[in-house]
C-alpha cells in the first residue's frame, strides 16, 4: 500500500465528519420547560423568559431550553413532572402538596417579611445554607429558591379592619402556613392553585383570595375582588422553586452547569423580588384607577393578629423537628435576624 493512503483516509474520514456535522462539536442539549404563567406575567416576562435567553448565551449554545405550549401535567403535581422526567424544567410551588416540604415552610411563616427585594434572594441563600442538607427536593436540582411578593388580602364581601372580619369568608389558600391563618381567623380555606382563582371568584365559590397584588390584574381578578387588605409585615409569603430533573442537570457538561448556577441562586432570585415589587406597585395603581383602592390593616388590630397567628410557627417547630432539625426556633431566628439585617 502507498505509504501515503492512511493519510489520505484519515483526511477523507475528517471530512466527511465535518460534513456530517461533528457529534460532540455540535452537540446540543435541549431542556423542556413546562410553563404555567401566563403571557404578560411579570415573573415570566421579565425574568424567567430573559434567563432563558441567557442560558443559552452563557453555555455559548450547548445548552438551549424549550418552552412548552401548555403546563405538562397539572399546576401542583410540577415537583413531580421535574423529578419524573415528563419535563426537565419546572417552576414549583411547595406550599401547593402540603406536608411534604415541611422544614421549606419557614420562609412561609407569618410577619418574617413583606419586601420580596429583601426576601426573595435572601430566601435563596437561606436554604441553601440552613435547609439544603435535609434533601427535602430529592431528584430535583434547586437553581433557584425564591419568593414572590407577600400574600395580601383581597375579596369581594367587605374590608377587613379587625380580625372578626375574616370570620366566615370563603377564601382560596395557597399553601399550608395560609390555611392554618385563615382557620385560626375563622375563615373558611379552600386549597387551590392560582390558575382556578378567577373561575372560583366568578362563579361564587369562593368570596376572596390570598394573592401577591400584583397577580390581581395578571390573573384579570381586578374586578372581581373590589376590597384590598395591606397587612404589614405579611400573613405568609410563597416560596417557588426553578427547578431542574437531577439526572438531566448532572448530564450537562461541568462548565454549563457552573455557567447556569452564575445566572440563577440569588441572581435570579433577586431579579424576581424587583420584578413583583413594581408589579406590585403597578397593581395597586390599576385598582385605586378602578376605585378600588387597598387599606392598610389597622395598628391596633394588628397585634391582634399577630397573637391569633401564633400558632401556626409553634406547629412548624414541631413538624420541624419530626424532620429530624435539632433547634428550629435558631432557625426561625436567625431567618428574622437575616432580614433585619438585610433592610
Amino acid at each position: 500500500m502507498h505509504k501515503s493512503f492512511p493519510r489520505l483516509t484519515a483526511a477523507l474520514a475528517m471530512a466527511g465528519a465535518l460534513m456530517a456535522g461533528h457529534p460532540v462539536m455540535a452537540q446540543t442539549t435541549v431542556l423542556k420547560y413546562s410553563n404555567w404563567l401566563p403571557p404578560g406575567q411579570a415573573m415570566r416576562v421579565e425574568v424567567v423568559e430573559p434567563w432563558i435567553a441567557e442560558v443559552e448565551k452563557a453555555t455559548q449554545g450547548r445548552v438551549k431550553i424549550d418552552t412548552a405550549p401548555k403546563v405538562v401535567g397539572t399546576l401542583p403535581a410540577q415537583f413531580d413532572v421535574a423529578r419524573d422526567g415528563q419535563a426537565d424544567l419546572v417552576i414549583f410551588i411547595p406550599g401547593y402538596t402540603p406536608n411534604r416540604f415541611d422544614l421549606l415552610e419557614v420562609l412561609q411563616l407569618p410577619f418574617v417579611s413583606d419586601n420580596p427585594e429583601v426576601l426573595a434572594p435572601l430566601a435563596d441563600r437561606f436554604y441553601r445554607k440552613h435547609l439544603a442538607s435535609y434533601n427535602e427536593f430529592k431528584g430535583v436540582h434547586p437553581l433557584s429558591v425564591y419568593v414572590v411578593s407577600p400574600g395580601q388580602v383581597f375579596n369581594s364581601k367587605r374590608p377587613l379592619r379587625t380580625v372578626a372580619d375574616f370570620k366566615g369568608l370563603k377564601m382560596r389558600s395557597p399553601q399550608t402556613s395560609a390555611t392554618q391563618a385563615l382557620t385560626l381567623l375563622g375563615a373558611v380555606p379552600i386549597s387551590k392553585p392560582v390558575s382556578e382563582t378567577y373561575e372560583l371568584l366568578s362563579s361564587g365559590v369562593i368570596d376572596g383570595t390570598f394573592m401577591p397584588p400584583e397577580s390581581i390584574p395578571a390573573f384579570k381578578l381586578t374586578e372581581l375582588v373590589p376590597y384590598a387588605t395591606i397587612v404589614p409585615g405579611a400573613i405568609y409569603n410563597t416560596v417557588l422553586v426553578l427547578g431542574i430533573n437531577e439526572d438531566k442537570w448532572k448530564s450537562l457538561r461541568a462548565e454549563d452547569r457552573e455557567a447556569i448556577t452564575r445566572i440563577s441562586g440569588d441572581v435570579f432570585a433577586r431579579n424576581i423580588g424587583r420584578a413583583y415589587a413594581n408589579g406590585d406597585k403597578a397593581a395597586f395603581e390599576i385598582m385605586r384607577k378602578a376605585g378600588k383602592p387597598a387599606e392598610v390593616f389597622p395598628a391596633t388590630a394588628l397585634e391582634d393578629l399577630k397573637k391569633v397567628l401564633l400558632p401556626i410557627e409553634r406547629d412548624w417547630m414541631e413538624k420541624a423537628k419530626k424532620k429530624g432539625m435539632a433547634d428550629p426556633q435558631k432557625v426561625l431566628d436567625q431567618l428574622r435576624a437575616d432580614v433585619a439585617s438585610a433592610k
